[in-house]
């Protein structure tokens, strides 16, 4: 009897440490699920990520190649890519619910702003992020549906460092305009509601970052460039028909004066 236990309590073991090794060596995959999910949850578009390298016994990881994708009706290749993502964790935090994320900081995110017949693809996504905060906020929503499993977080600072933006318009004529964002610093994330859900971080993360870059792009004047842009066009148009006008007086000109010469060269109707 007491071999038999000794037996079962090695297979046990064996389980137990084959689940945290199986855990452990498959956490980026784990993690790079998670984030997929929350942020295509809170932004009503595709989210993917190409990365994750996470370093557990020094509390640190890196993220690379997030995107998210454009809401449809738009062309441009995606809204937001965030570039490369560092996070620095608090080790004691671990075994706690809310996990403390010391620090985030997102380095050269690039943004592409298109604008449409209804608005731009950021108004969209900030529109989507707005109802899933509604959503969250009215209690209607279950842990899955906020993005998470119930464990939360808190970052105390979240950087976002060299933000790239690229204007996209039918106006343009396949043009770009680009400018940069001024650093983003948030701070204490989720700290007075007892942590935020991965869900509610996306929507907090892209709703700054969208709000920033409006106000980036309402400074580039898009109303007078297009307005400018329609003049133009229709500037060349008058141009044009004035052309074609004198043209055609020309060559009404140079046709009778042949058919004339052609008249006495015959010598007749």
């Amino acid at each position: 009897m007491v071999k038999k236990i000794g037996i079962a309590l090695v297979v046990l073991i064996v389980l137990i440490g084959g689940g945290v090794y199986y855990f452990l060596s498959n956490l980026d995959e784990f993690v790079r699920t998670a984030v997929e999910k929350a942020g295509t949850r809170a932004t009503g578009v595709e989210v993917t990520l190409g990365k994750v390298a996470l370093d557990i016994a020094g509390g640190k990881g890196s993220l690379g190649d997030l995107n998210v994708a454009n809401p449809s009706g738009f062309d441009t290749d995606y809204a937001f890519n965030l570039g490369d993502i560092s996070v620095s964790l608090d080790l004691d935090s671990l075994q706690s619910n809310p996990i403390v994320i010391n620090e985030v900081i997102v380095t050269s995110p690039k943004v592409i702003y298109e604008l449409g017949d209804g608005g731009s693809n950021i108004d969209a996504i900030q529109r989507n992020v707005e109802n899933f905060t509604k959503e969250i906020s009215g209690g209607a929503s279950s842990s899955d549906e906020a993005g998470g499993d119930g464990t939360k977080v808190v970052i105390n600072d979240l950087y976002i460092r060299g933000a790239d933006v690229r204007v996209s318009a039918p106006f343009l004529k396949g043009q770009a305009m680009g400018t940069e964002v001024p650093e983003i610093h948030l701070q204490d994330i989720g700290k007075d509601s007892g942590g935020a859900t991965p869900g509610e971080v996306a929507a907090q993360v892209l709703d700054s970052l969208t709000s920033r870059v409006q106000g980036v792009v309402s400074n580039l004047n898009l109303d007078e460039l297009r307005d400018a842009a329609t003049k133009a066009v229709e500037g060349a148009a008058g141009e044009a028909t004035k052309a074609l006008e004198g043209a055609g007086g020309s060559a009404g000109g140079a046709l009778e004066g042949a058919t004339e010469g052609l008249k006495g060269l015959i010598g007749g109707d």
